[in-house]
């Protein structure tokens, strides 16, 4: 039997004894199954591997991020201490256990405390989501918030009810406004949709009327403008709506559009040749050019409508280039040094134009990965941010185009 163990511990009637260590009373932990020896070097041998639990969880502690974690380990080898059988110093044990401890509990204080400001940042945040009128929009954002909130350790207890109280009643107040907002919208889409009805039965009663036929049109073209004034509705709805409308009011229709079809292929022939002086306008310098494209410009908004689309972009991309060639010449104009040899101008101006090309290409690309926030519900606005889209690809091609031009006459010039 060693010194430490006769220190630590001692043999009494075959039973093992373990000394009073202080805070720890005299108890007995085993009996000798062989002999003595042997007895006490299990018990010691069981120390060493409480021991090593502890140096393993100290080392684990050290060494990973999250420490509050091994808490409960450290108070269980604590506790374990007073009923632990083996032969060893467990006063430096628990000394060491308690050191562990009050660290951990520390550490967990301060994270408690840094989360409740993570915490209180993200409450902020909530509330700043929550007053977002795009109700899709704010639902997302704050569905991806919660998951950053859960995410988000403990604080301390006397604070937990108070911030979990506050974040739910933000999500709480934006589901119930929500819902007021499409209960709301529901029962105004029902009050628009009964208004195209009223319009139906309007038309309906048109079938009858003996009225003369320049009179009826009249009657019908009436009922179509004040359709045209009402506000949306769901698209599958109206399109059901329209379908009945279209069909009471044909009658009506076909009388008026029959002296519009006259007047707008009159408006088609004065148009043709506006595209034609615009195609001449080209060939003057860049000055020159641009002057006679916006007198051109007041002619054809005051020739009318047409039926003809190709009409509109094909004047629309003649405008453009003129306009886009003579703001090319400007920018080179500043840019250019003076008695520049023409295949060095050519260089230049295509040099520009690259530039301008990729910026175009640039906001286009933005401009249709943004298109569907563009959807605002009224087919005006549609109309509009559609007439945008249309235009941006047409300068963006139109600059394509004077890039061409450019690059052959390069290679033609020596």
């Amino acid at each position: 039997m060693t010194d430490l163990q006769q220190e630590l511990a001692f043999i009494e009637g075959g039973k093992v004894i373990l000394r009073e260590q202080e805070g720890f009373p005299q108890r007995e932990i085993g009996e000798v199954k062989e002999d003595e020896a042997t007895a006490m070097q299990f018990f010691q041998d069981r120390f060493e591997t409480l021991k090593a639990k502890v140096d393993k969880v100290q080392q684990q502690i050290e060494t990973e991020e999250n420490k509050g974690s091994f808490l409960m380990k450290v108070l269980n080898l604590k506790e374990s201490l007073s009923t632990y059988d083996g032969i060893g110093d467990f006063v430096a044990l628990k000394d060491r256990l308690v050191s562990l401890e009050k660290m951990l509990e520390d550490y967990i204080s301060q994270n408690r405390k840094r989360n409740l400001e993570v915490k209180s940042t993200l409450i902020e945040e909530a509330k700043s989501y929550a007053s977002n009128p795009d109700w899709r929009e704010a639902t997302d954002k704050l569905k991806e918030l919660r998951q950053r909130w859960i995410r988000v350790g403990a604080v301390e207890d006397d604070k937990k009810e108070e911030v979990e109280n506050t974040f739910q009643a933000v999500y709480d107040e934006f589901y119930e406004k929500k819902k007021a907002f499409h209960e709301a919208k529901k029962e105004m889409m029902t009050a628009r949709e009964k208004q195209y009805e009223t319009l139906i039965e309007k038309a309906k009663k048109l079938q009858n009327d003996k009225s003369a036929t320049d009179e009826l049109a009249e009657k019908s073209n009436v009922l179509v403008e004040e359709w045209k004034s009402l506000e949306n509705i769901p698209k599958e709805k109206y399109a059901a709506l329209l379908k009945d409308f279209k069909k009471f009011t044909q009658v009506g229709r076909k009388a008026g559009n029959a002296k519009k079809a006259s007047g707008k292929q009159n408006n088609d022939k004065e148009k043709e040749a506006l595209i034609e002086e615009l195609k001449e306008a080209q060939k003057l310098n860049p000055a020159e050019a641009i002057e006679k494209a916006k007198a051109i410009q007041t002619k054809w908004k005051n020739s009318g409508k047409t039926f003809d689309k190709s009409l509109n972009k094909e004047y629309f991309t003649l405008n453009d280039y003129i306009f886009e060639k003579s703001f090319l010449e400007n920018l080179f104009e500043r840019k250019a040094k003076k008695e520049l040899a023409e295949k060095e101008a050519v260089k230049l101006k295509m040099n520009i134009l690259r530039d301008l090309i990729s910026r175009d290409q640039r906001e286009l690309n933005i401009f249709e990965e943004n298109l569907e926030k563009f959807n605002l519900g009224t087919e005006k606005l549609d109309k509009m941010v559609g007439f945008k889209h249309e235009k941006q690809k047409r300068k963006l091609a139109v600059k394509q185009q004077i890039m061409e031009e450019l690059r052959d006459l390069n290679k033609n010039l020596k």
